[in-house]
């Protein structure tokens, strides 16, 4: 079977750093509340002059470098996440253009899986480097969730930050990992406990009386622990059947930084020892799809996604949805 070379990964934090303590002074949370509250001590929130475009370009553009390859090199590109900044045309074509590669015919299209869009497109990613003779790829999430929160709602307003990955894989017969197939599976019912209720086309935002806080981002916090709760021990029942590896197994845990009960149950709950998971939820905040991936590059500039290295990238996403990915170098 055809490895998979992580060749490159790089990262964009937009913006300065926000403190939780400059968000309590402005929206008048006692000190102390928010880091409390959601775990989140610093986050970066773009300027006004950022897109999806320029972040998910200037990532792609630093791991291009980090890489040593042309952007004419690649095969496919694939913007993960769930950020868009037009309805039409989809983000990766966009970026694609930014790249300045208008001649290049390579494809790219968007996945987008909210918080999981990184590893439905690493699944993708593999099918083509291992089955479809594709040597490049790259995948880029970008998220400025910062433009849809309500500084009304502080749970979700000192939650979120701004954040962009991008890596590039390579197909390899000597280096690199050897991915297990993800594993997914959704509970609809939680369909709408995460949601931007307008700007869609069901409601665009132009009809009369549209409420002002339905083009931000609102969240049922309780209801979607919850539902977590109730199916993850069922989950990686099966994912440990389908792996043959038991969630204690891995050499690191690189889970979507939801939030800190979110985190602190997960740890608790699996008794999975501090140092194999990767924990950026206080230095970047929840960053969409852009979290599991940053956890990713926290490994890969620690040199720990070297061989013999069992890693497994595992999240929830709004839907409610579960998912996992073993990569085992």
């Amino acid at each position: 079977m055809m490895k998979i070379h992580l060749k490159s990964c790089a990262r964009i934090l937009p913006g300065p750093a926000i403190w939780s303590s400059q968000l309590e002074a402005q929206i008048g949370l006692a000190p102390g509340w928010a880091e409390k509250n959601t775990g989140v001590a610093c986050r970066y929130w773009a300027d006004p002059t950022e897109s999806i475009t320029s972040l998910a370009a200037a990532a792609v553009r630093l791991a291009l470098e980090e890489a040593a390859l042309d952007c004419a090199e690649l095969d496919m590109l694939i913007y993960a996440g769930a950020s868009f900044d037009h309805p039409i045309p989809h983000n990766a074509c966009l970026i694609k253009q930014a790249l300045e590669q208008e001649e290049a015919d390579f494809p790219c299209f968007d996945v987008d899986g909210t918080c999981l869009s990184f590893l439905h497109a690493l699944d993708i990613a593999h099918l083509y480097l291992q089955h479809r003779g594709l040597r490049r790829v790259a995948i880029v999430s970008a998220e400025l969730p910062s433009r849809a929160l309500n500084p009304a709602d502080p749970k979700t307003y000192t939650l979120f930050g701004d954040a962009a990955v991008a890596v590039i894989l390579e197909a390899n017969l000597d280096q690199g990992y050897t991915p297990s197939p993800a594993y997914f599976i959704n509970q609809s019912e939680g369909a709408q406990l995460a949601i931007v209720p307008t700007g869609g086309s069901k409601r665009r935002g132009s009809e009369p009386n549209t409420p002002a806080d339905s083009f931000f981002f609102q969240m049922n916090g309780r209801q979607l622990i919850s539902m977590t709760l109730r199916y993850l021990d069922g989950f990686l029942s099966t994912l440990e059947q389908r792996t043959g590896q038991s969630i204690q197994g891995y050499d690191y845990v690189v889970p979507h930084q939801a939030s800190r009960f979110g985190n602190e149950y997960f740890m608790q709950r699996y008794a999975l020892a501090p140092e194999r998971v990767v924990n950026t939820l206080s230095t970047y905040g929840n960053c969409v799809s852009a979290s599991i991936p940053l956890g990713l590059y926290a490994l890969y500039q620690q040199g720990k996604t070297q061989t013999g290295t069992d890693l497994l990238l595992i999240g929830t996403a709004a839907g409610l949805s579960i998912g996992a990915l073993r990569l085992k170098f």
